[in-house]
């Protein structure tokens, strides 16, 4: 059975490339972003599920997991991407000084 990884915050930077490479690796992936409809890129990787998880939200995040878990199985592993921290706070122009 291949293994399954749900990643959180796969609309851009390290959250997408890790959903990205884990599909090209042959993992099942369970790509979650706030708004899953925006979403046109991942959808057509093979044996990638994308779903809506705010990580705010504990309802979201639970249907997350049982959705990754009635397609694919099981999830082996989560990479907890998703958050806002200095970096997105931080104007680019103060970054690149």
């Amino acid at each position: 059975m291949k293994r399954t990884i749900l990643v959180t915050g796969t609309s851009s930077g390290f959250g997408r490339a890790t959903a990205r490479l884990f599909a090209e690796r042959g993992w099942n992936v369970v790509a979650t972003i706030r708004r899953p409809e925006d979403e046109r890129d991942l959808p057509r990787l093979p044996g990638v599920l994308v779903t809506r998880l705010d990580v705010q939200d504990r309802e979201t995040i639970a249907a997350a997991i049982s959705a990754g878990i009635a397609r694919f199985g099981r999830i082996d592993a989560v990479v907890n991407n998703a958050g806002f921290g200095p970096f997105e706070a931080t104007p680019s122009e103060k970054i690149a000084e």
